[in-house]
């Protein structure tokens, strides 16, 4: 069974690329999330909190929170504001897992399982995508526990 760690923004790159990972190289990754945030996090109005809610993998509560997730998503593909996008998240995967075609075959598997998640609200489309994400690791033997 694969064990990793699984970034609540639905950027499953990130668990699979940090998988085995130190507690430094988690600090890294984390502190590397938190500065990929900043322009989400003005647009968005978030505070720090909320900031500090999508670094540390909890669910999103607030509408602030959902969107300022939303805008990492479509920052990096991995949403258009409509829809999921799995050309996006496999492109995206495929840079933070170096060619671990294991990793990768996997990704893709999880991208499939996604592919149809749509909402006209992006804010709630961010938490549909997450919470896709999470229950297709979850089926492919991927552990989100910390």
């Amino acid at each position: 069974m694969l064990m990793m760690k699984f970034s609540a923004v639905g950027l499953l790159f990130v668990g699979l690329a940090l998988a085995g990972a130190k507690a430094d190289k988690m600090m890294d990754a984390k502190e590397m999330l938190r500065g990929l945030a900043v322009e989400c996090k003005t647009k968005e109005g978030a505070s720090d909190a909320d900031v500090d809610m999508f670094v540390n993998d909890e669910t999103p509560e607030t509408r602030t929170q959902k969107c300022l997730i939303g805008c990492m998503q479509e920052q990096f593909g991995v949403s258009n504001g409509k829809a999921f996008q799995p050309d996006g998240f496999m492109e995206l995967s495929k840079v933070f897992m170096k060619g671990d075609e294991t990793k990768v075959e996997v990704a893709k598997e999880i991208a499939v399982d996604c592919k149809d998640v749509t909402n006209e609200d992006r804010c709630e489309l961010a938490l549909l995508i997450m919470n896709c994400l999470k229950d297709s690791a979850e089926k492919h033997g991927i552990s989100l526990k910390h």
